[in-house]
């Protein structure tokens, strides 16, 4: 009888071993590889949570801000904020889409965006780009923690902990 006891609760404490490390439990911005889907950079967020991708436009050399909703695994664009409407960048906003458009201290704000994207594909400037993740102020460095040139993909991803071991913590 007692050794069934101990070998029940070894049982269960296994179960909630691979439970934990097997078991979806975090929300996260997920840099992959873009041929590979191989996890190369992480950082922790919360559903529901803002993240932005900042860089300077390779062309007119100007800051570029592209903020995103994160719910339900999916990005959902709510505001582009940008220095000018040249090459590559939109002059207004999407009337039919109910989007707004604001000159506002030397930017432009296109708010109000819909939609959603499942990823965001992005080949990492190798001069001036300077591509970061941005959460709750603080920046990360693409180029710092991916490197230079790699074409990657970003995701809001529910994962496990085994996963997270795949990939490093964007710091």
């Amino acid at each position: 009888m007692r050794v069934r006891i101990i070998l029940l609760i070894s049982l269960m404490i296994m179960v909630l071993i691979v439970s934990y490390i097997f078991v979806p439990f975090r929300h996260i911005v997920a840099c992959k590889d873009l041929q590979s889907d191989q996890l190369l950079a992480y950082l922790p967020v919360a559903d529901g949570a803002h993240v932005s991708i900042r860089y300077t436009h390779s062309i007119h050399l100007s800051e570029v801000t592209e903020e995103y909703t994160i719910k339900q695994n999916r990005l959902y664009p709510y505001q582009l904020v940008y220095e000018d409407t040249a090459v590559g960048m939109p002059a207004d906003a999407d009337a039919k889409q109910q989007e707004t458009f604001e000159m506002k201290d030397g930017k432009y704000y296109i708010r109000n965006m819909k939609g959603y994207r499942e990823a965001l594909h992005l080949t990492i400037g190798e001069v001036v780009a300077n591509h970061q993740l941005v959460y709750q102020k603080q920046s990360y460095s693409l180029q710092e923690n991916i490197g230079p040139g790699a074409s990657i993909k970003i995701q809001a991803v529910y994962t496990s902990l085994w996963n997270l071991w795949k990939g490093e913590r964007l710091e």
